[in-house]
C-alpha cells in the first residue's frame, strides 16, 4: 500500500507535467517549442552559516557539510571583508545534492574566486558525470548554467572561476526519474520511468527547465538484466520485472540519446552526439530484506522471522551490516511505533552499519542524563502469515549511536521485506 501511494503521487506529478505541454507530431508531451526559462523563488536558509573575514590577502571558507569551499586569491577584496555560506533550500528542479548561498552578494570581485563543489555517487543516480554542471540563481531569479564548469572525477570534484556570488547548486543536464519506490521491484511488478533534459535559453545561460527528451532524439532504451520494456522509443516507458527472480539481482535501466544537447563545455566527453543515463534497480526474489541508509541499498543473505508469545523479531543480515526488528504486539498486521517493548504495537529497530569499525545504531538509547529516549519510526507489517508463510511490510526509523560528550550521532533507515516465518 505504502509503495502504491508514493507511486501514484509521483504518477500525478509527471500527469500534470504532461498536460501542460501540448502534442506536436505524435510526441506525447512533447512542446511545439521550448518554453522560457521560469524565475524561481530564492531558497530558505537551512541551518547556522559559516562565517569568515578575508582580506586583500586571499584566504578560504568552506560550508560545514565540507561539500562546498570557495577560495579566494590575493587582491580580489580591497579590504577584510566578511564572507559566509549557507545552506538553502533547492529551488533549481534538476539540482541534485544541496544548494548553497553565498555572501557577500552584490560585489563584483577583482579577481576570479574559485568555487569547488563535491558530488558523491548518490548526486549520479539517473544522470552521468559528463552532464553536471554548476549553475547559479541570479538576483531576478533565473538559474545560469556555467558553462565552463571543471570536473575532476578522480576526486568528484565540480569547479567554475567566478567574480559574483549567488546561489550555487549542481545541475543535471540529463536525468532519469523514477518514483524511489520503483526502484526496488518483485516479480512481474512495473517501474515508470520518464527521461528529461534541460537546455539553455538562446543566447543566455539562463537554464530552461525539465523538458522531455523528443522521442526522436532517443535511440533506445535498455536494461542490463532480465525485463522487458512497453515500449523502447518513447520518453516515458515502463519496465516489467521478470516473472522469475531466483536471487536479489541489481540491475541498471537507462536510455540512449542522440544529437540533443549543442551547449557544452568543449573539454566535456559527449559532444559526438551520445548521452546514456540509467538507474539502478533491485530485483527481489519471493524472500528478501532489504534497507536504505544514506542512499545506499543494503540486501540481507540471510533473513529470520519468528513469533515467541507477544514478541515479533525480523533478522536481516547481509554482507555489509544488518538490520533487526523487535516488536510487541498481540496481532502481527498493523502499524507499529518506536517506544518501549513493554507496551503493545511498540518497536525497536538496531542497525548494524560498517563505518571504519562496525557500527550499532538504534531506535531506543538513553542520553548523556540517563534519560531513556526513542528516535521516530514505525513498521507496518501488511501480512503476518502462519509459519512457512510470509511476512511482509515496511519500517522506516532514525536511530542513534552516542557521539562526543552529550551529541548522538543519527542515520535514518528505510526497509522493506519479505521474509518466511520460521516459528
Amino acid at each position: 500500500m505504502i509503495r502504491k501511494m508514493k507511486r501514484s503521487f509521483f504518477f500525478v506529478l509527471l500527469l500534470a507535467a504532461v498536460v501542460s505541454c501540448k502534442k506536436n507530431n505524435g510526441d506525447e508531451g512533447i512542446p511545439q517549442k521550448l518554453p522560457e526559462p521560469k524565475v524561481e523563488e530564492h531558497g530558505t536558509p537551512q541551518g547556522t552559516p559559516v562565517v569568515k573575514s578575508i582580506g586583500p590577502a586571499g584566504g578560504s571558507i568552506q560550508s560545514a557539510d565540507g561539500n562546498i569551499a570557495v577560495d579566494i586569491p590575493a587582491g580580489a577584496v580591497s579590504a577584510a571583508t566578511n564572507f559566509s555560506i549557507q545552506t538553502v533550500t533547492p529551488t533549481l528542479e534538476a539540482a541534485t545534492g544541496p544548494s548553497y548561498r553565498l555572501l557577500p552578494e552584490n560585489v563584483q570581485f577583482q579577481k576570479d574566486v574559485k568555487i569547488t563543489l563535491r558530488y558523491t555517487d548518490s548526486n549520479l543516480i539517473g544522470t552521468n558525470e559528463d552532464d553536471l554542471y554548476l549553475a547559479y540563481q541570479d538576483a531576478q531569479g533565473y538559474w545560469n548554467r556555467e558553462i565552463m564548469t571543471g570536473i575532476d572525477k578522480a576526486n568528484k570534484k565540480l569547479t567554475a572561476q567566478t567574480r559574483h556570488f549567488s546561489d550555487w547548486t549542481i545541475e543535471r543536464v540529463f536525468r532519469v526519474e523514477i518514483a524511489s519506490s520503483d526502484r526496488v521491484l518483485e516479480a512481474n511488478e512495473q517501474a515508470m520511468l520518464l527521461v528529461q533534459y534541460q537546455d539553455v535559453k538562446k543566447g543566455t545561460n539562463q537554464i530552461i527547465q525539465g523538458v522531455w527528451v523528443p522521442d526522436k532524439n532517443i535511440e533506445t532504451w535498455f536494461a542490463t538484466g532480465p525485463g522487458t520494456f512497453d515500449n523502447t522509443k518513447h520518453h516515458k516507458v515502463n519496465y516489467k520485472a521478470p516473472a522469475s527472480i531466483p536471487k536479489t539481482e541489481e540491475i541498471a535501466v537507462g536510455v540512449r540519446i542522440r544529437n540533443l544537447v549543442n551547449r557544452r563545455n568543449p573539454d566535456r566527453p559527449g559532444n559526438t552526439g551520445l548521452v546514456i543515463v540509467q538507474v539502478p534497480i533491485t530485483l527481489l526474489p519471493a524472500e528478501y530484506f532489504v534497507w536504505e541508509v544514506d542512499g545506499t541499498m543494503y540486501f540481507a543473505n540471510s533473513t529470520d522471522g519468528t513469533r515467541v508469545g507477544n514478541n515479533i523479531t525480523l533478522i536481516g543480515t547481509g554482507l555489509l551490516g544488518g538490520l533487526n526488528i523487535t516488536a510487541n504486539a498481540e496481532k502481527g498486521e498493523g502499524k507499529y511505533v518506536t517506544g518501549s517493548l513493554q507496551e503493545d504495537k511498540k518497536i525497536h529497530v538496531q542497525l548494524g552499519f560498517p563505518q571504519g569499525t562496525y557500527t550499532i545504531y538504534q531506535s531506543t538509547i538513553f542520553n548523556c542524563n540517563g534519560k531513556v529516549m526513542y528516535g521516530a519510526g514505525s513498521m507496518n507489517i501488511e501480512k503476518f502469515g502462519r509459519i512457512g508463510e510470509a511476512i511482509t511490510g515496511t519500517v522506516t526509523a532514525t536511530v542513534y549511536v552516542p557521539g562526543s560528550g552529550c551529541n548522538l550521532r543519527s542515520k535514518k533507515v528505510t526497509g522493506k521485506f519479505r521474509i518466511i516465518r520460521k516459528l
